[in-house]
């Protein structure tokens, strides 16, 4: 399991299914099972509290999304303030109710999608695997700043929804997810490849 600590009151967790089964629970009943998955996002939370020092205390935000490897988990401290107004806590907890049900999981993903990694070693690797037809289908742009590298990747508004989990679950494999927005990247970025990222790189970095 990835622990990244976005800042001071969020962390995500990247968890794949192998994971998850090795933990001892099965894919399916962690959706279908409240209690089940419960006990999954706690033994997460006492891991990131074992590893990395992180504790969290209060009402929670929990984000979860599902791709075909695994699941990406926000966790963020709730406010008492939601689109600026004070709200009391039987609103709250109602806000905060949607964490981990017996509901379907999200299906509709962002068309714009931010990772992220310190060593261009990870977009030389990531770039060898994503020659399949599908990432053609998508559009790329490579940025840098402060010593990091962020790939964009824009998917189509008619793109299925599988594809999409196809190919963010790949990239995940070797690069973060990241909550810098294009825009801010478009502004106070360096654009190291405007497009057509993994061919570009496949070119020059032959393995």
């Amino acid at each position: 399991m990835k622990i990244e600590r976005v800042n001071d009151n969020t962390v995500k967790f990247f968890i794949t299914y192998t994971d998850i089964e090795r933990r001892g629970f099965a894919r399916d009943e962690i959706w279908y099972n409240r209690e089940r998955g419960e006990q999954l996002f706690w033994q997460m939370m006492d891991e990131a509290n074992e590893k990395e020092s992180i504790s969290f205390e209060g009402p929670l935000w929990i984000q979860v999304q599902a791709f075909e490897k695994g699941l990406e988990v926000t966790v963020t401290i709730a406010r008492t303030m939601v689109d600026g107004e004070h709200v009391d806590e039987e609103e709250l907890d109602a806000l905060l109710r949607s964490a981990m049900t017996d509901d379907e999981p999200e299906t509709e993903l962002n068309q714009d999608v931010i990772f992220e990694t310190t060593d261009f070693e990870h977009i030389i690797s990531l770039s060898q695997y994503a020659d399949a037809p599908i990432f053609e289908e998508v559009e790329t742009a490579l940025y840098q700043k402060d010593g990091h590298y962020y790939l964009h990747v824009h998917f189509e508004a008619d793109t299925e929804v599988e594809e999409q989990e196809n190919v963010m679950s790949l990239i995940a494999e070797y690069l973060h997810f990241s909550d810098q927005t294009v825009h801010l990247l478009e502004e106070y970025g360096k654009v190291v490849m405007k497009d057509h990222v993994f061919a570009t790189v496949r070119s020059h970095f032959k393995k």
